[in-house]
C-alpha cells in the first residue's frame, strides 16, 4: 500500500508525503497527506468494493453545485480522490444530540433543496468521462431493487442471499410500495457526527459520500433516523425532533412519510448487513450475532409489511 500511495501522490506534487493514517475501514483507507507542503486528505480504495472515484465525483459535484458546505476536491483518480484539509473535521468530537441534529437536518435539507430538479431519474451516481453520471431508472423502486442486487453479490456468499431475495421479492410483488415518495435528489446516505461537523450550530463541512444515491429525499431521512436515532438507546427524542425540525426549516418532508417507513427499513437493513461484514467493525463472533439480528429484523419487517 505504501508504494501505491507514493505513486498516487507523485501524480499531483513534486513532494507528496503521508503524515498519518486517519482511517483504515474497508473498503478504503484515508490519510492526511502533504502535497508540496499543502495539507490535504487522500481517500483510496483498499478492497474490490471500493469506489473512491465515484465518491470523489459526488463530493466534487456537491462542492460545485450545492451550498451545503464540503471541503474542496483537489483531484480524482481511478481509485482515489484528494480534498483540502478541514480543521473542524479533525477536531470534531460531536455526538448525536439536539444541537448537532438540528444542524445536520438543515444541512441535509439544503443538499436536497439544491439538487431538486437536477436529475432525470433514480440510481447510483458514478464517475464518468464528462463528470458525474447516473445509472438512472425512471422509477425509484427499480433503483432500489438494483441496489439490492448490488448488496446480494456481496452478501450471498456469506449466507445472507435469502434475506436479500425476500426483500427484493416483496418489492417486485408490491410495485406501489414507494408510491408518493417524491422526486429524485442527491442523497448523502450516512449522516453521522463522524461525517458532518458543526460550529455553534452551523455545519462547516460534511464528508464521506460513500453511500451517496440519487433517490427520494425521504430515503436519506430514514437512512439517518433508523440507525442513529431509532436504534440507539442513548439518543434522546429531543435529538430526533431537532433533526426533523432542522430539515423542515429548509424544505418539507412528505406528509405521508410514515406510510413508507417499513419499506425503507427493509431495504436499509440489507445495506446495513453489507456494512457490518464489509467494514469489519466487530470481531467475527460479534459480527455473526449482529448479522443474525439484522436478518431477523428484516424478516420481521417484511411480515409487518404483509400484515399492512
Amino acid at each position: 500500500m505504501k508504494s501505491k500511495i507514493e505513486t498516487t501522490l507523485a501524480q499531483y506534487a513534486d513532494d507528496g508525503t503521508v503524515v498519518r493514517e486517519l482511517h483504515d475501514v474497508p473498503p478504503y483507507r484515508v490519510y492526511e497527506v502533504r502535497l508540496d507542503g499543502r495539507r490535504s486528505v487522500l481517500k483510496i480504495d483498499d478492497h474490490p468494493r471500493g469506489h473512491a472515484a465515484d465518491e470523489g465525483r459526488v463530493h466534487d459535484y456537491v462542492s460545485s453545485n450545492a451550498s451545503a458546505p464540503v471541503p474542496d476536491v483537489l483531484a480524482i483518480g481511478t481509485d482515489h480522490y484528494l480534498t483540502t484539509w478541514d480543521d473542524d473535521i479533525d477536531r470534531s468530537t460531536a455526538t448525536v444530540e439536539p444541537t448537532w441534529a438540528r444542524a445536520a437536518g438543515r444541512w441535509l435539507g439544503t443538499l436536497h433543496a439544491d439538487t431538486t430538479g437536477e436529475f432525470d431519474g433514480f440510481g447510483r451516481p458514478r464517475d464518468g468521462p464528462s463528470g458525474l453520471e447516473l445509472e438512472a431508472h425512471d422509477d425509484w423502486i427499480d433503483a432500489a431493487r438494483e441496489r439490492l442486487a448490488f448488496h446480494r453479490a456481496f452478501l450471498a456468499p456469506l449466507g445472507y442471499g435469502a434475506v436479500v431475495d425476500a426483500v427484493d421479492r416483496f418489492l417486485k410483488n408490491n410495485p406501489n410500495a414507494f408510491d408518493g415518495a417524491g422526486e429524485p435528489v442527491l442523497c448523502h446516505g450516512d449522516i453521522h457526527p463522524d461525517h458532518l461537523v458543526h460550529v455553534d450550530g452551523q455545519v462547516t463541512a460534511a464528508i464521506d459520500f460513500e453511500h451517496a444515491f440519487v433517490a427520494p429525499a425521504e430515503y436519506d431521512y430514514w437512512r439517518t433516523v433508523m440507525p442513529y436515532f431509532e436504534a440507539c438507546d442513548d439518543v434522546s427524542e429531543a435529538a430526533a425532533r431537532a433533526f426533523r425540525t432542522g430539515y423542515e426549516s429548509v424544505r418539507p418532508l412528505p406528509e405521508d412519510l410514515e406510510r413508507r417507513r417499513l419499506a425503507y427499513r427493509a431495504v436499509n437493513l440489507v445495506a446495513f448487513l453489507e456494512s457490518l461484514f464489509l467494514q469489519e467493525n466487530a470481531g467475527p463472533e460479534r459480527r455473526e450475532a449482529l448479522g443474525d439480528q439484522l436478518r431477523t429484523a428484516a424478516f420481521e419487517t417484511l411480515e409487518a409489511l404483509r400484515e399492512k
